[in-house]
């Protein structure tokens, strides 16, 4: 109890003095310098001042002076306390709390990404959003129909001496299309489905991993993202554990395992029942991957390599009789992509990209450049890509290609104070192994408010218009508009026959 009264009373004090400092400090008027502090009155009383001396008797004789009267001699003044100085009290209170008064439990950090916003077709009905289905991505300003909610929570626990430290990550996340169907319970429109898309423990910074960090459960993993078009060209989510950034000399060395242990993403066909199929324990498909980060290469650049192998462990069922398990072919992947820092105010992006299988062969080129103007004030993007995609059933099979170019730009000017103007312009080219060639563009004008003056200052609040262009055979082909997952064919709901179509409105995003 006393120590607690001792704190609070040296805490107070100390703002108290603080607070006398800060009052009693002025500003010269005419310097707008700051004067020094006035004197603090003392609580002691002051000592009473010293008895005059007796004035000097007449002189007995004009030649002998009389001598003068001696003073009578005072007591010696008691010796007065001296108060404490600011920062003798300062460093009392620091040391109580360095005793008995820090902070108990984990740090937390908060970060995260949001989206969301509503829409109108100028034919009427709700925004349908334009895509080519033999595309990768889209060129997204103004052509988004979901919305994203993803906080993230990072508590760490603690801090070792030896500079590591050890904590969670938890983000609950929300994600939902414009055309997703009312659920069986007849209120999931007005519901917030969450789901927790990333839990997993870490540790960081830890000598005996050269300065790397471990982790282990469900999070977002092995990610390169395009900006403009939202496009992930690496993405390996799931669970798993792992090391990574681990400094070993040339660059930065990460590996994981990752797997899904529910069984009941794995089934196999039914002979008991035919078309029917049945989960098993006896398939476990996995992926082993690795990057090297943060090779030096020129004056501002640094090169990624990315690999991975993604296999299966498989058994016999002992179980069931006559199922047959499969065994999936297994997959390679290898990447490589340059950036280069500085390059017309932002930053430029190189890549190559190979997927390797039994009945799979896909490799990529892609290019993004980000640029800076105007102070900073304007921003360009530009991207353009081409993938080139074959598959087959079994080796049996033809294979059947989809390949695919892309192209597009946007450019994000401060008008005045937090006023914007947007313009993005995109195109999209399929070339399948027949028929002819599906195409889509789409171009989008926008005004637009955000809390700062460059293009990626965020909250973003943005009024857009959209248009969207398509070819016949974009309507009538499987890689095309109208086969676009849903929002395919809710587009041909509006527009039918038609090869344009536009669509307005609002969208706020946000990142922190």
């Amino acid at each position: 109890m006393s120590s607690n009264r001792l704190r609070g009373v040296l805490i107070v004090a100390v703002l108290v003095t603080r607070i006398s400092s800060a009052s009693a400090q002025g500003t010269d008027e005419k310097t707008g310098e700051k004067t020094a502090p006035a004197k603090v009155a003392q609580t002691q009383a002051e000592p009473a001042p010293p008895a005059e001396p007796s004035p000097p008797t007449e002189p007995t004789s004009p030649t002998e002076p009389t001598p003068p009267t001696e003073p009578t001699p005072q007591p010696p003044e008691p010796r007065q306390p001296q108060p404490l100085r600011e920062e003798q009290l300062r460093k009392m209170v620091e040391e109580q709390v360095a005793k008995g008064l820090k902070p108990k439990g984990p740090t937390i950090e908060f970060a995260g990404y949001a989206r969301a916003g509503v829409g109108l077709n100028l034919r009427g009905g709700k925004q349908v959003c334009f895509g080519l289905a033999g595309a990768d991505t889209k060129w997204r300003l103004g052509n988004e129909c979901d919305y994203v909610i993803e906080p993230q929570f990072t508590g760490r626990f603690f801090q070792l001496a030896d500079k590591s430290s050890w904590g969670i990550v938890v983000m609950p996340g929300l994600y939902r299309t414009y055309e997703d169907p009312n659920g069986g319970d007849k209120s999931f429109f007005s519901n917030v489905p969450v789901e927790f898309r990333q839990i997993y423990f870490f540790g960081e910074n830890i000598p005996q991993l050269l300065n790397g960090r471990i982790w282990g459960g469900r999070r977002y993993y092995d990610r390169l993202h395009l900006d403009i078009t939202d496009q992930f060209i690496e993405n390996e989510d799931g669970d798993g554990a792992g090391v990574e950034d681990m400094q070993v000399g040339v660059g930065k060395l990460s590996v994981a395992f990752l797997m899904n242990p529910n069984s009941e993403a794995n089934q196999v066909d039914n002979p008991a029942t035919p078309g029917a199929k049945i989960s098993t324990a006896n398939l476990a498909p996995f992926k082993v991957t690795a990057r090297l980060t943060d090779i030096a290469t020129v004056r501002d650049g640094a090169l990624q390599i990315w690999a991975a192998f993604y296999g299966s462990s498989t058994s016999k069922d002992q179980a069931d009789a006559g199922v047959v398990i499969p065994k999936p072919d297994n997959l390679f992947r290898l990447a490589a992509y340059h950036t280069l820092g500085k390059l017309l105010g932002g930053q430029n992006l190189l890549g190559a990209k190979l997927e390797y299988g039994t009945n799979h062969l896909l490799w990529r080129a892609v290019m993004e450049q980000q640029m800076l103007f105007n102070s900073g004030h304007t921003g360009v993007e530009v991207i353009t890509e081409y993938r080139s995609a074959k598959d087959r059933a079994n080796s049996n099979s033809a294979y059947v290609k989809n390949n695919w170019f892309s192209l597009g730009a946007r450019a994000d000017t401060q008008i005045s104070g937090p006023f914007r103007f947007l313009a993005e312009a995109g195109i999209d080219r399929i070339f399948p192994s027949s028929g002819d060639d599906p195409q889509l563009i789409k171009a989008t004008a926008c005004l637009a408010m955000n809390a700062g003056d460059g293009p990626w200052a965020r909250p973003s609040f943005r009024l857009f218009y959209t248009q969207g262009f398509w070819n016949d055979a974009a309507k009538t082909s499987d890689l095309g508009v109208y086969a676009h997952y849903q929002s395919g064919n809710r587009l041909k709901q509006v527009y039918g026959n038609a090869n344009t179509g536009g669509s307005f409105g609002i969208q706020a995003e946000s990142w922190w």
